[in-house]
């Protein structure tokens, strides 16, 4: 009797298992895109949209970096005032005895945006220093007080102006730029310091050309009949034709209101900087 186990037939064969993992056919089959998802209109859409997208937040972080955000950052400019003794000043000068002094005064743009510049002024008068009483200190300090100090031995006495004039010439300054003005001054002799007063009125936006912001006429500076410095109104090239007021506070809130209606970010840049001269008595 044969060992050999019986040969099936060929239909009854076992099948062997598909090479693979077990489920992988299945698996692929449920994981097949339907038809409109393998579209190539949808493709196109798609790509539209995404190059909309983008390009939607380009142009807003630009105007968000680049324009928006600088324009609401603070401006400023800081200023630098000196008062340096010129070589052999006094020996060859005007009078016996004056001090010739070289007024530097320098203006940094600190902010990131560029800044317009109207017309500046400045204007310097000494100061004496007379020696006094120390006891008589309680009675001179019993107020109010003034823009000139109170000192125990000593009072000091500002003389009239002496010098004054328009300080930059330049329209603008650009971010992190540094503009500079020098002159050579005279101080009578016997001055013991000086005191030097700068105003720097500044806008944020580029002002209209023609002279059209301050109705056809531009803005210089000029005393009133108590010598105290206004803003004036003039014809470009023809100073003599100012509008002029004798009343600086009415004056002051009329420029005010023309500036800042046509630049919110307008500020009047005022620093006022006491300096004391080697060689004053």
């Amino acid at each position: 009797m044969s060992s050999e186990p019986p040969i099936k037939p060929h239909a009854e064969r076992e099948t062997l298992p598909p090479k693979g993992m077990p489920g992988a056919r299945a698996r692929a089959g449920s994981l097949r895109l339907p038809p409109w998802l393998r579209s190539p209109s949808l493709h196109e859409w798609v790509r539209t949209l995404g190059i909309i997208i983008a390009a939607s937040w380009g142009i807003y972080t630009f105007l968000w970096k680049e324009i928006y955000v600088p324009s609401q950052a603070p401006a400023s400019i800081s200023l630098e005032i000196s008062l340096t003794p010129v070589a052999g000043g006094g020996a060859s000068g005007p009078s016996p005895g004056s001090l010739q002094r070289e007024l530097k005064v320098s203006a940094t743009n600190a902010s990131t945006r560029r800044l317009y510049l109207l017309s500046s002024f400045w204007e310097l008068f000494p100061i004496r220093r007379q020696v006094l009483n120390r006891s008589t200190f309680s009675s001179r300090a019993s107020g109010p007080f003034d823009a000139i100090h109170v000192e125990r031995g000593a009072v000091l006495q500002p003389y009239p102006t002496e010098a004054a004039g328009k300080l930059f010439v330049d329209d603008h300054i650009n971010p992190g730029e540094t503009i500079h003005r020098s002159v050579i001054v005279s101080l009578p002799p016997g001055a013991y310091a000086a005191q030097v007063d700068v105003l720097v009125p500044v806008l944020t936006r580029e002002p209209p050309k023609g002279n059209a912001l301050l109705g056809g006429r531009v803005l210089e500076w000029g005393y009133d009949k108590s010598d105290v410095v206004i803003p004036l109104l003039c014809v470009d090239g023809n100073p003599s034709d100012c509008l002029r007021l004798d009343d600086p506070e009415k004056q002051d809130r009329l420029m005010d209101r023309k500036l800042k209606a046509f630049d919110a970010n307008y500020f009047l840049n005022e620093q006022s900087v006491q300096v004391g001269l080697a060689g004053g008595s």
